[in-house]
């Protein structure tokens, strides 16, 4: 008899053992999961609404031969954007994403003038800003590849750029006063593909882009009578990024990110090239998980470049999980 008690004791142990160590994560629980643990595409019927505000300064800025200088004399700006992204998970492996913002953007000019016949000096100051509905992009992101034990997942994306943003200067009253354009005033397609794999509490991620802009029209100055015809340059990107997670709630974030710009050309009397560019930055990032909230604060970092701003891009994400 002692002996069948204790063949069912240690048939009934690994039983127990599986009760007190395996978890189910309910509804509740997937909607909690952070940047480290969640999947790449959102889960069927889940649906997340968000706000991304992002700011720099027009201070310095990498010129044609890579060095880092200040904008022309007595010049200063600023630039920002509200944008609103939301997000449905069409299948587990298929989600749908639309976003557009509102941009905000300042440009200042002061010109120094000494009048001989007096010996005065006149100072005049300009000051150009832009303000409203920016373009609108619209993304299909699918699942190739579900991430499993010994396999990374492979996800593709297709972003669509729509103009909706103002792409001539507007409320012109002189050359020099006019409200800027908040629009690039041309379409786009993007192809991005992307990669990761969670090693917890560790995820490593990495992706390439290629966006190819279309040829559009717009006026670049307030002198302009008219549109003149132009293509921006096509633009390569990529990122390898390395996500931790400092405790249940709290992740940190790691990117370095190259982007290439080839050139682009502006139509008139005499074609105008627009310069190639291209950058090298880091950007390093905190994502707060407070149940189904997420805030997230960014700084990118330029390290090097050719043609682009110098100045750092400070980022804040709010987003709610439905």
């Amino acid at each position: 008899m002692k002996k069948s008690y204790l063949i069912y004791l240690f048939m009934l142990l690994p039983a127990t053992m599986l009760c007190q160590t395996e978890r189910q994560l309910v509804p509740a629980d997937l909607k909690q999961q952070t940047i480290v643990s969640e999947p790449v595409t959102l889960r069927k019927g889940f649906f997340r609404t968000g706000i991304i505000m992002n700011y720099r300064v027009a201070d310095k800025y990498f010129n044609a031969s890579g060095e880092k200088e200040y904008y022309i004399t007595s010049s200063w700006g600023s630039t920002s954007a509200y944008g609103i992204i939301l997000q449905y998970g069409l299948t587990d492996r298929l989600q749908l994403d639309i976003k557009t913002e509102y941009r905000n953007k300042l440009q200042e000019f002061q010109n120094k003038e000494i009048v001989a016949g007096t010996n005065t000096t006149i100072v005049t100051t300009t000051r150009q800003k832009g303000l409203g509905l920016g373009d609108s992009h619209f993304a299909v992101t699918y699942q190739f590849l579900q991430e499993i034990e010994r396999r990374m997942s492979i996800t593709g994306r297709i972003n669509v750029t729509v103009p909706t943003g103002e792409k001539n200067p507007t409320n012109i009253r002189s050359v020099e006063k006019y409200d800027l354009p908040v629009g690039e005033g041309t379409y786009a397609l993007g192809i991005n593909i992307s990669a990761r794999k969670i090693l917890y509490p560790y995820s490593l991620a990495g992706y390439i882009e290629y966006k190819h802009n279309f040829e559009g029209a717009k006026k670049f100055s307030a002198a302009d009578d008219a549109e003149s015809n132009f293509r921006l340059g096509n633009r390569f990107e990529s990122g390898l990024s390395v996500n931790l997670h400092l405790n249940e709630w709290i992740a940190l974030a790691n990117e370095i990110n190259f982007s290439d710009k080839s050139k682009g050309e502006v139509e008139s009397i005499v074609t105008q090239e627009i310069p190639a560019e291209w950058a090298l930055s880091y950007e390093p990032s905190l994502v707060f998980q407070v149940k189904r909230f997420r805030l997230g604060e960014s700084v990118r970092i330029p390290l090097k470049g050719k043609n682009v701003p110098a100045d750092p891009l400070y980022k804040i994400m709010i987003q709610y999980l439905f």
